[in-house]
């Protein structure tokens, strides 16, 4: 049951991810390009040189300017793409690189066979999100546990 609901819910919004890039309503898509910037800063704290360097290679102004503007390449999303999973891979255990080396190939993959913008953002996303969980799990922050515990006592009660 709590498969299928998680399955449900991540073809919704992958759906309305999809629908709003083709609307040319960029909100979603950059409230989720701003929290990649800032999820993966918290996993390096105390280092505001860092931080910087993050925020202006992934400038979320920017960012959302090109989008607007309709003049964000695919060239850029497979910069952005790289940069992403080169600090994730850079800051997650090693145990971890075979699962991360994967998942970007079939980004990759994904984006030589002509798949939509549209398409590939909800997947970059998800990809993303899973890696830095499992990095913050590593790191002793699992910030979804209280989440996760809270989804599967209501689905139990039910």
């Amino acid at each position: 049951m709590e498969e299928q609901i998680k399955t449900t819910y991540y073809k919704a919004w992958t759906d309305l991810i999809e629908e709003e890039l083709n609307d040319n309503k960029f909100d979603i898509v950059c409230k989720l390009h701003r929290e990649i910037v800032i999820r993966i800063c918290r996993c390096i704290p105390s280092r505001s040189d860092l931080h910087d360097q993050i925020a202006e290679k992934m400038d979320p102004v920017l960012f959302r300017q090109q989008l607007e503007n309709k003049v964000y390449t695919g060239e850029e999303f497979l910069n952005m793409i790289q940069y992403v999973y080169t600090w994730i891979k850079n800051l997650s255990s090693p145990a971890r690189d075979k699962d991360i080396e994967n998942s970007l190939n079939e980004l990759l993959k994904h984006m030589n066979d002509g798949v939509t913008f549209g398409k590939l953002v909800p997947e970059f996303v998800l990809k993303v999100h899973q890696h830095l969980d499992d990095l913050e799990t590593d790191l002793g922050r699992d910030v979804t546990k209280k989440f996760k515990e809270f989804v599967k006592e209501k689905l139990n009660t039910q």
